[in-house]
């Protein structure tokens, strides 16, 4: 079977395509060993943390019964219990790092022992205390003493992990700097080896150019022999050689039959010359044209292969990954017009955050409630990811246990109402009359802040918090954005939209944007 050698264009997409394989293997390698070590630094750290948060518990455990001992009437017996309880699960979290070490293994299990001797005592000194009995003191004073050997555990069991963190830390960071160097010596090599391809397609295809454009010249000044340049490559530059050496043959027989016709052929001549400039400038435009139609349709390939290699190679969080960056990245170059679906916008909504969980893990939480009658409603583009992600990137992120985000959307009196709910960490009252400000200034109407406005939407939060089942989840944002999307609604509805904005600092925020429905400016 004969296999086609590649063209001009297919020598250079080879050249292109081996370089990217080079880099994008590279980084590939480098984000991988990035993320491994920022993990093994991440459980070291959150192993500290785990400690350091049980004894700061102990503590107030210990205070709180000694509280109620002194003065039963100031606290609730059942919060001494639930603090007995809840010590012996934290305990539980504490099991898995005698994994670490021999002596954090030695001095969890001496904490193990100590609680068990603890914990009865202040049990038993409650319920004597609880029934008049003068013998609790001696107990608590006994519970007293072990709670002391038990901070002195935690206390070296801290020690421990943080010496453990140290040599952690150093092991990290030779591993650091010995990928950095290979990483570093890779690339350099790989730069000159790219280079080198570089000059060796670029050589191949124009020696037979640079031959061919001395024998033109030769032709051009009257030497009938010139013309004559063979290349074997099987390409392009071949076909032109080949066409060139029979061109100038051809002229060469007409010059020595046709004297008397010297002038014709110099005209002949010059026609040729032509028709040669015209096509090397017709395939440097093609080229250029084939460059500008590979940058989307390379970055959509490069993902549809990256989803595809993952699915072969059982990897679904990755193949999810490659789809969700691709349908972001498909929304925001799509030029269909200034409105879409809103079933399309809470596509791109759904990707993106299915996307961040990725990075979030369970920290990211969403829920979205759309009638399915309003899917086919005609919203402004990218409507709902960028306040989305405005919840995730500025008030869920900073947000030490994460939280979550409520899409939700109704139908009322023509108009479609949307709200974007997250319970971050809230704004303060002078950052909220900022984005305000620049909200109002985007719109032709007046925005949230008036009167009417305020007492509508606190009628509206309670509900929304009971859907989103979270009492403590009442609204946060940073505004960052905020401002375009309110000048884009006021370009396609005029005074007839709506964009408000409701926040409480480490509450949360509510954003809530009425548009009236069949009514934009396309």
């Amino acid at each position: 079977m004969h296999i086609p050698r590649p063209g001009i264009r297919g020598k250079i997409l080879i050249c292109f395509a081996v370089i990217l394989a080079f880099f994008l293997g590279l980084t590939l390698v480098m984000q991988n060993e990035s993320i491994k070590l920022s993990r093994e630094y991440g459980e070291n750290l959150s192993s500290y943390h785990l400690v350091h948060r049980f004894r700061l518990n102990l503590g107030s455990f210990h205070a709180l019964a000694d509280r109620y001992l002194r003065e039963p009437l100031s606290v609730d017996v059942e919060d001494v219990y639930t603090g007995i309880a809840s010590l012996n699960a934290q305990y539980a979290e504490l099991i898995p790092l005698e994994d670490v070490s021999i002596p954090v293994e030695f001095e969890v299990r001496a904490t193990g022992y100590g609680l068990d001797a603890y914990l009865p005592l202040v049990s038993r000194a409650v319920g004597l205390r609880a029934g008049g009995s003068p013998d609790y003191y001696q107990a608590f004073v006994k519970a007293t003493r072990i709670e002391g050997y038990i901070d002195v555990y935690l206390n070296r069991m801290l020690s421990a992990l943080m010496q453990n963190g140290e040599e952690t830390y150093a092991k990290l960071s030779r591993k650091s700097e010995i990928l950095n160097r290979t990483v570093f010596i890779s690339m350099i090599l790989v730069s000159i080896l790219a280079v080198v391809i570089i000059v060796l397609v670029a050589e191949a295809i124009t020696a037979p150019l640079r031959r061919l454009a001395k024998e033109a010249e030769k032709l051009a000044g009257g030497d009938l022999d010139a013309g004559i340049v063979e290349a074997h490559t099987k390409d392009e530059v071949e076909t032109l050689t080949h066409s060139f050496a029979t061109m100038a043959t051809s002229i060469k027989e007409m010059v020595e039959g046709l004297k008397e016709k010297a002038e014709l052929e110099k005209l002949l001549h010059e026609e040729e010359l032509a028709l040669v400039s015209m096509g090397k400038a017709l395939r440097e435009a093609q080229f250029m044209n084939l460059q500008e139609q590979m940058k989307p349709h390379f970055l959509f390939n490069a993902l549809n292969t990256i989803a595809r290699s993952a699915l072969l190679e059982h990897a679904p969080k990755t193949e999810s990954l490659s789809l969700g960056l691709a349908t972001l990245l498909r929304a925001t170059i799509k030029d269909s017009g200034a409105l879409s679906g809103l079933d399309e916008e809470l596509t791109v909504a759904q990707a993106y955050l299915e996307f961040q969980h990725a990075r979030f893990g369970d920290r990211l939480q969403w829920k979205i409630d759309v009638p399915s009658t309003l899917l086919s409603a005609r919203v402004p583009r990218l409507m709902v990811q960028p306040l989305v992600e405005n919840a995730v990137r500025h008030a869920l992120e900073p947000k030490l246990e994460g939280g979550s985000v409520y899409i939700k959307a109704r139908k009322r009196k023509g108009k479609l109402i949307l709200w974007v709910l997250d319970n971050g960490i809230g704004m303060s009252r002078e950052r909220l009359n900022e984005i305000r400000s620049n909200i109002a200034a985007s719109l032709t109407s007046k925005t949230y802040g008036q009167g009417e406005s305020f007492a509508g939407m606190n009628a509206e939060i309670p509900a929304i918090k009971q859907e989103l089942g979270n009492e403590n989840a009442l609204l946060e944002g940073t505004g960052i954005g905020l401002a375009n999307l309110a000048t884009r609604f006021a370009i396609l509805y005029g005074d007839t939209c709506r964009f408000e904005i409701q926040s409480k600092l480490d509450r949360g925020t509510l954003v809530r944007v009425i548009i009236p429905l069949g009514a934009a400016i396309e």
